[in-house]
Order: C-alpha cells, then structure tokens, then sequence
C-alpha cells in the first residue's frame, strides 16, 4: 500500500512539474531603439566594456529591421576596428563609423518603433 502511495505521488508531482514547463514561456530579450542609441553612445564616449558592446551587438533585432541592419554594421565595423582597449573599444576611424550609425538612426528617429 505505502508504494502505492509513492508512486501515485511521485506520478503527481512529475506530471505537475510536467504541465509547469510546458506552461512556462522563455524569456526574450528584446532591445529598442533608445537602448541601442544609449548604447551606441556609450561606447563611442568611451564608457561601455567589452560585455556591454556584446549585449548590444549579440541578440539579433528581428523586430525593427533597420535595428538589424545597424547592428550588423556594427558586427562588420569590429571585424576592423575592433582594439579592445581602455578607455575605447575601437580605433579612431571604427569610432568615426559608429558615429555614423549613430547618425542614421538618429535620423530615423528614435520614436518610430517597428510592431
């Protein structure tokens, strides 16, 4: 009778751990314009690290199209001027680049957020 009972429970509490996971939705990461502007900014002003530059640049952005492409200009743009140092993460002319893109979505405008 006693396993009986631990096998009714033990069935219980695995099918309700079970139905919790099947319940359960991931979590998404899901960047917006102004972040990815703050974060641009930062890293041109010398204040990001190397793991804020890899939060930004890391999740692709197929809710807002023109954050993708921006994004994997920045992918493109540390292929090249990508130094790793203290203050700045990347060469003069990759700063200048970065500039760029923070331009262009500046004229974008920050507001316009894709659905």
């Amino acid at each position: 009778m006693t396993i009986l009972i631990t096998l009714l429970l033990s069935f219980c509490v695995f099918a309700l751990i079970i139905w919790g996971l099947m319940h359960m939705r991931t979590p998404r990461f899901r960047m917006d314009r102004q972040d990815f502007l703050q974060g641009l900014e930062d890293v041109i002003a010398g204040q990001a690290d190397d793991n804020e530059w890899r939060v930004l640049i890391g999740y692709p952005m197929r809710h807002d199209p023109l954050l993708e492409q921006l994004r994997l200009e920045c992918l493109d743009i540390e292929e090249s001027e990508y130094t790793g140092g203290s203050p700045h993460l990347f060469s003069e002319a990759g700063l200048e680049r970065l500039r760029d893109v923070r331009r262009r979505l500046l004229a974008a405008g920050i507001e316009k957020e894709s659905k």
